[in-house]
């Protein structure tokens, strides 16, 4: 039980710094599989392009959403209201989705396979994450969550999550 609540809290935490520990942590195994030459993807000089792009533009869609959710950035349970309009008004967590996409991004930009199986890991956190803010937005905003989710049905990528 004591385990679970951990992980609650480890979920429900500042996600700036959960995510730029994690960032650090893609980036030096990116750095340290290109120094001492661990095993990188077959289209290696494609994934740069690809994953600097990607990076890019999840940078954008960061920003453009934290615009609208400027609380964004607090525990989960500081949140005072429910964020409904703008990208929010398409997709329930577009901020997870952009920090899912800067770590594909990293991991196809230094195109090292040891840094794509920790941002496979950190997707995976991410999606817990989301699930379990929901949970505990459903616990404070009972009706407002319960509409809201009803509204808009996809919590990153409309039709498939």
């Amino acid at each position: 039980m004591k385990s679970r609540n951990a992980l609650n809290a480890f979920l429900l935490s500042n996600p700036f710094y959960r995510g730029t520990v994690e960032k650090i942590i893609l980036v030096a195994t990116g750095i340290c599989g290109l120094v001492f030459s661990w095993k990188t993807f077959p289209i290696f000089p494609l994934s740069h392009m690809l994953g600097a792009i990607l990076i890019l533009l999840a940078y954008v869609s960061h920003l453009w959403a934290h615009k609208k959710h400027r609380q964004a950035h607090e525990k989960s349970q500081q949140i005072k209201a429910i964020v409904t309009t703008g990208v929010f008004s398409k997709i329930r967590h577009p901020l997870y989705l952009s920090l899912v996409s800067t770590n594909i991004g990293i991991a196809l930009a230094f195109g090292v396979m040891t840094t794509t199986a920790l941002a496979l890991l950190s997707i995976i956190h991410w999606i817990l994450t989301a699930l379990k803010e929901e949970e505990a937005l459903m616990n404070r905003f009972p009706i407002e969550y319960a509409e809201y989710k009803q509204r808009v049905r996809w919590r990153m990528i409309p039709w498939i999550f």
